[in-house]
């Protein structure tokens, strides 16, 4: 025997299961991935730096520096950005005794580098003072013009480094997007080995910009 299924019935099974839909859509949204923790690229860039600086460099050479920073982000945490330079060094005109061949030379060499590198931040990167440390690699191409075999041999190569460095950016004027930047670095690199101090003004864009 089938049992009538009155309208009333029906209209009541209706209303109990039109909650359920809502429930089981918010546990399908609970599921779901949360959303990317890094910003990287082009379009999030957050600062753009020129800098200038003083360098001490093995077998007692001194140089001058200009180069340029960007960030390009950052990865997993606001206060880890992707950073990247470029520099041209110029040492100021060197003396060197070379015993083999019982001559003394002076001239200059160049050291054009690139780094990729981490900057770890110590407070909010967009905080008025912006301490950080930064670690990363990168290459020098190196030339000279000596005419000594022994150091233009030693001077017109392509090495790989290491950049360790300690810094800080602080904000200057009220539109929250200028800053200054002193950075003091250590570079491990085949005969490049140094240690610089350089001085920035930086352009600040996107998530470092003090709303």
């Amino acid at each position: 025997m089938f049992h009538r299924f009155s309208p009333r019935r029906l209209l009541a099974v209706l209303l109990c299961t039109v909650p359920i839909a809502p429930r089981i859509a918010a546990a399908q949204g609970d599921s779901l991935p949360p959303p990317p923790s890094s910003n990287l690229g082009l379009a999030a860039i957050g600062a753009v730096t020129m800098h200038g600086g003083w360098a001490s460099i093995q077998h007692g050479f001194h140089a001058g520096q200009l180069g340029g920073t960007v960030d390009f982000g950052y990865l997993t945490s606001r206060r880890i950005r992707l950073v990247a330079d470029a520099t041209y060094l110029l040492t100021l005109p060197h003396e060197e005794t070379v015993a083999s061949e019982e001559r003394t030379y002076r001239n200059v060499f160049r050291d054009l580098s690139a780094h990729l590198a981490l900057a770890f931040h110590a407070t909010s990167p967009s905080a008025r003072f912006a301490p950080y440390l930064a670690t990363g690699v990168g290459v020098h191409v190196l030339s000279s013009s000596f005419g000594s075999l022994a150091i233009d041999t030693r001077y017109n190569t392509n090495n790989f480094g290491l950049l360790a460095a300690v810094g800080a950016r602080v904000r200057v004027g009220a539109s929250g997007r200028r800053a200054m930047q002193v950075e003091v670095q250590t570079l491990q690199a085949r005969n490049v080995r140094r240690v610089a101090v350089t001085v920035g003004v930086v352009a600040l864009f996107n998530d470092l910009v003090k709303r």
